[in-house]
């Protein structure tokens, strides 16, 4: 409002109505972006030691090779690639192929503009190991580091707002941290049905260190590892919510 010389809510909201361009640049002023590679470095571990191997896994015994991951609220992308950095290690490890499909989505046009670029400066890398950064980076224009091409045909951004209705459906994981925590509990509740009618059955859910589930989500999910604040689809709701273990004390 200061930037364009107007002094209320009401004149801004006219102004916006008369310059929809406007748009962008008020949600990248609202919209916070800070992220890093493998931030949050245990939650990742487990997502690297225990999930994705028995994924995996279960999905050989069933004959499934589709594999399907939504980060959402993906910023410029850091998130979106480390689980792809994550999964492509494990098929690696397994000698499996699968059909892989992740999909990194925000509000933020610019940020979804980096994340398309895949260049980064070293600092947003400092958790990456040796080996990983000699793997899947090499180095770009002004000391940065770009995804090579070799991970980036597996990762679509696209734009997409939380509150309509998810981009895909049959996903395996969703990825969604340190978003949630800025919406309302009505709004809380109606993401976790989005997500829940968005996974498939035994899909997981991730959520940042500070969020955790409420209302009826605690009885769509079980708990995996409530301090890294990791979820699967209940196979049976109606049993789980007599017998949740996914409340906390930061979600009461």
């Amino acid at each position: 409002m200061r930037l364009k010389g107007l002094a209320t809510y009401a004149e801004y909201a006219h102004f916006l109505d008369k310059n929809p361009i406007e748009f962008n640049n008020l949600l990248d002023a609202l919209t916070i972006n800070v992220s890093e590679f493998f931030r949050d470095a245990t939650v990742w571990n487990t997502l690297r030691q225990q999930i994705l191997p028995s994924m995996f896994r279960e999905k050989l015994t069933t004959g499934s090779r589709e594999f399907k991951v939504w980060s959402a609220g993906c910023a410029d992308g850091e998130e979106t690639y480390t689980i792809t950095l994550l999964i492509l290690d494990t098929l690696a490890y397994l000698s499996h192929s699968f059909r892989i499909e992740i999909m990194g989505t925000d509000v933020d046009l610019p940020s979804l503009d980096r994340a398309r670029r895949g260049q980064y400066a070293a600092s947003r890398l400092r958790l990456v190991s040796q080996p990983i950064l000699q793997r899947y980076f090499i180095p770009a224009d002004k000391g940065n580091f770009e995804v090579v091409d070799a991970v980036k045909k597996f990762v679509t951004f696209k734009p997409h707002d939380l509150f309509t209705l998810p981009p895909a459906s049959g996903l395996d994981i969703i990825s969604c941290r340190n978003v949630v925590i800025y919406f309302s509990k009505k709004l809380q509740e109606q993401l976790y049905q989005n997500f829940h009618n968005a996974l498939n059955v035994g899909g997981y859910l991730i959520l940042g260190k500070v969020e955790s589930l409420v209302g009826e989500a605690a009885s769509m999910f079980n708990c995996v590892d409530l301090s890294e604040r990791i979820y699967r689809k209940a196979f049976e709701p109606t049993i789980q919510a007599a017998n949740s273990n996914c409340q906390d004390p930061i979600g009461s």
